[in-house]
């Protein structure tokens, strides 16, 4: 299974609200770092509580929905408002049985805005 094949089943497990199919894609040991940009970030480790980690932090965002972006160069994912601007951009690392065995969730606004200011001059 390719990066890109893993990054559209997340996409739909996340959009869909498929736990099931959220859980599959992370292997147990799965890591996850979040770069929030104050005290809430750090690491997170194991399939369910990586999992409910991205669940709340969509919920969280009741105005937003997953899409494909490109994030340093490959494919990954970004938690876009409905006003077109990202409030969290995430990839992913993969073991060869196509597992997801690490996410880098940055949602450090600081960042953000960096990263928005590229579709939004005006900024």
């Amino acid at each position: 299974m390719s990066r890109d094949d893993v990054i559209v089943r997340l996409l739909t497990a996340l959009n869909t609200g498929d736990d099931l199919a959220l859980l599959a894609l992370f292997e147990d040991s799965v890591r996850m770092i979040v770069d929030t940009g104050d005290k809430t970030g750090g690491v997170i480790h194991g399939r369910t509580s990586c999992a409910a980690r991205l669940r709340s932090f969509g919920s969280a965002h009741d105005d937003a929905f997953f899409v494909t972006v490109s994030v340093n160069g490959a494919l990954g994912l970004a938690l876009r408002r409905c006003d077109e601007r990202d409030v969290g951009v995430l990839t992913v690392g993969y073991s060869p049985s196509g597992q997801v065995n690490r996410v880098w969730l940055s949602a450090s606004p600081q960042k953000l805005l960096f990263w928005n200011r590229q579709r939004f001059p005006d900024l």
